[in-house]
This record gives structure tokens, C-alpha cells and sequence, in this order.
């Protein structure tokens, strides 16, 4: 038990000062500017931690008071990392509209789908609502994650180091929640010491593939891509207005073939 507490303690402070690391690279190295939400979500993050420190240090772990506010403190936390990705869904594939609003409107949905799936698949017992609660948006976080790099990939996007590995602490510590949080909600009692530490090390290990992706100055092209030079646009223009007749032709005739019948 006393070896528990003392890496409990342990990894808080490690977290606590790997999160305080992370918030000062990126004011240093300017990159609150480029990810605003994700700075956000560090901040709160790391304010949520310290408060829990002292809300624990007060009333104790087994309070009733400490409980509701480390829940709500979680939910919070929780709510700016989903901005995050957000932010990152649009870093990922602004550029591209056409591929951006076929991304949100296929996420979007499946996403919902996801959350009320593990809502309803949850154990209906009211002490576990939060634990449930807190589950379903980690999978869906995670489910945005790894929906959008699949698309990317699909359509041949181009990732940088930054964004993908980004991505990748956000679905790390997502789906690494969803199966700590499955464990626990089977074996309360039995796992609650082993879900906080495991809990805390995975973060730990997200901040340290967030402060290696942004150890450097990050700056995102704004200018369009180049031209094509005028003979190479001479030679491609006529085939890609050809294939254009054509497709539009093809939709032509699907659209009279479904016309109204008498």
C-alpha cells in the first residue's frame, strides 16, 4: 500500500511538471498560435491536476465532495480535449474542402453513434454514470482519430511529424481510458489503485509525444500551391474537360432515368 501511494505521488508529480514543461515550450516556441485549442486543453489539464492535488490534500480520496469535483474537473478536461481534436481535424484537411466536408459529415455522425452505443451498452448502475459517461467520449475521441487518419490516408493527404503525432497521444490516451475504465467498471473495487496509476502513466506518456512534436517552431504554409507551368496546363486542360463532359453527361442521364414514371 505504501509502495501504491508513493508512485501515485510519483507520476502527479511527473505529470505535473512534464504539463508545465509542455505549456512553456509552447509559449516559447509560439506554437499556442498555430494550436490554440490543444494549448487550451494543456492549461486546463494542468490546472485540473493541481487542483485535485489540493481538493484530495483537503478532504481525502474517499469524499464525496472530492469525488464530484475530480468528476467535473474530468469533464471539463475532457470537453477542451475534444476541441483539440476538432482543431486537429481541421489542421489535418482544411485545405482540401471538398475531402473536409465529406470528413465531418461522415465522423459526425458515426461519432454519436458511438457515444449513445456505449452509453446504452454501459452498466446501468448510477454510481458508474461517470465512469460510463467518461468512456463513451473517449471512444469517440479516439474514434475521430483514427477515422480522420484513415481518410487522409485514403485520399493521399499529406501528414506532417507535428499533426500525426499529435494525433497520435490523442488516441493513445483515448483508447488506453476506454479499456482502463472497462477494467474498472468490472473489478471496482479490486482495480481502482491500479486504473488511477495506469491512468496517469499513459497521460504521462502522451505529454512526452506531444513535447517531442512540438519541441520545435511549427509554421503552416498559407500560400496556395504553384501553378502549372503553361505548357503542362495546355496538355492536361483538354483531358480534364473531357472527363468533366463525361461525368456530367453520366449524371445527365442517371438523374432522367430516375424521372418520374407514368
Amino acid at each position: 500500500m505504501i509502495l501504491e501511494i508513493a508512485t501515485q505521488q510519483f507520476l502527479w508529480v511527473a505529470n505535473a511538471a512534464v504539463g508545465a514543461f509542455l505549456l512553456v515550450l509552447l509559449v516559447m516556441r509560439k506554437n499556442y498560435r498555430l494550436f490554440p485549442a490543444f494549448s487550451l486543453y494543456v492549461l486546463v489539464n494542468f490546472t485540473a491536476g493541481v487542483v485535485a492535488f489540493f481538493v484530495y490534500h483537503r478532504w481525502g480520496f474517499s469524499s464525496l465532495y472530492s469525488w464530484r469535483i475530480a468528476w467535473g474537473m474530468q469533464g471539463i478536461a475532457i470537453s477542451a480535449r475534444a476541441l483539440a481534436v476538432a482543431e486537429l481535424c481541421r489542421h489535418l484537411l482544411k485545405r482540401y474542402r471538398g475531402i473536409w466536408a465529406l470528413a465531418w459529415r461522415i465522423l459526425l455522425p458515426c461519432t454519436a453513434l458511438v457515444f449513445v452505443y456505449s452509453i446504452v451498452a454501459a452498466t446501468h448502475v448510477w454510481g458508474l454514470a461517470p465512469l460510463a459517461s467518461e468512456r463513451a467520449l473517449e471512444l469517440s475521441i479516439a474514434a475521430v482519430v483514427v477515422g480522420v487518419l484513415l481518410l487522409t490516408r485514403y485520399y493521399e493527404v499529406q501528414v506532417n511529424a507535428t499533426d500525426r503525432l499529435i494525433a497520435a497521444g490523442f488516441c493513445l490516451y483515448s483508447c488506453f481510458c476506454v479499456l482502463n475504465d472497462t477494467i474498472l467498471e468490472s473489478y471496482l473495487r479490486r482495480y481502482v489503485v491500479l486504473w488511477n496509476l495506469l491512468r496517469m502513466l499513459a497521460f504521462l506518456a502522451s505529454q512526452l509525444i506531444w513535447i517531442w512534436a512540438l519541441r520545435n517552431s511549427q509554421t503552416r504554409a498559407v500560400s496556395e500551391e504553384e501553378p502549372l507551368p503553361l505548357g503542362v496546363h495546355k496538355s492536361v486542360a483538354p483531358l480534364v474537360n473531357l472527363h468533366l463532359r463525361s461525368l456530367s453527361d453520366c449524371l445527365s442521364q442517371l438523374r432522367s432515368s430516375k424521372g418520374p414514371r407514368h
